[in-house]
């Protein structure tokens, strides 16, 4: 089993300016990925796929592989990830040969840990039927609880009356179990995201990851909080 995985880092982040390589802990947010697949005993090959030469510096600084500059075309704002990973993949089956797993390792979710990657990956294998696992998280609160203004500014329920609009509302813990991708790990059997283009299939996996672990830095306060859970987690 051979796993190739591709860490996406492309320049121009607009909320959080620099964001692939503002410090976290004391080192560039991309070097805690890169770290973790080094770490990581099943990925056999991991890749930085950028166009920003600074980023590219910074990762190869932090013993990051950085073999190509990703096209333009890959780099606006509008661009999709499977392409992105579509070509670092035909990178590796020109210079490496096929491999049998394809990974996404997203640098915005850096408290992932070697050991969620090798589980990921495990899982998968063990489940020849399934085609891909996408790492996921408990919501908190349930989207059930969710609300939406009218055009008056009147609060309406979004999913459903009966939960939200009652004398006595159902506990949280009687609320259906729901996750959401949390963006840490994607991976999928070679074949079939050459096939559809995509981690999200008809049979996915689910690898579940605590909330602690979760965090999409997308704004600066989500650094600030990646910031104190990193610490948190360091001194457990």
């Amino acid at each position: 089993m051979n796993v190739f995985a591709v860490i996406p880092a492309r320049g121009g982040s607009r909320r959080v300016p620099n964001k692939n390589v503002r410090e976290l802990a004391g080192k560039p947010l991309i070097a805690h990925t890169i770290q973790q697949t080094a770490d990581a005993d099943l990925v056999d090959e991991a890749v930085v796929s950028t166009d920003d030469p600074d980023i590219a510096a910074v990762a190869e600084d932090h013993g990051g592989l950085v073999p190509f500059e990703r096209p333009a075309e890959l780099a606006t704002d509008t661009a999709r990830s499977p392409p992105v990973v579509e070509h670092a993949l035909d990178w590796a089956k020109r210079e490496r040969g096929r491999p049998d797993i394809v990974m996404m390792l997203q640098v915005t979710t850096p408290l992932r840990t070697a050991t969620d990657i090798d589980n990921a990956v495990v899982q998968l294998h063990d489940r020849p039927a399934a085609q891909s696992i996408i790492s996921i998280t408990a919501f908190d609160p349930s989207p059930f609880w969710a609300v939406e203004r009218d055009d008056d500014a009147y609060l309406h329920e979004f999913f459903d009356a009966e939960t939200l609009w009652t004398d006595d509302p159902p506990r949280s813990q009687d609320l259906p179990d729901l996750q959401y991708p949390n963006g840490g790990i994607f991976a999928a059997r070679t074949d079939a995201f050459e096939r559809y283009g995509s981690f999200y299939l008809d049979r996915t996996l689910g690898y579940e990851m605590p909330p602690e672990r979760s965090v999409d830095i997308d704004e600066p306060a989500d650094l600030e909080l990646a910031r104190c859970l990193l610490e948190r987690l360091s001194s457990d």
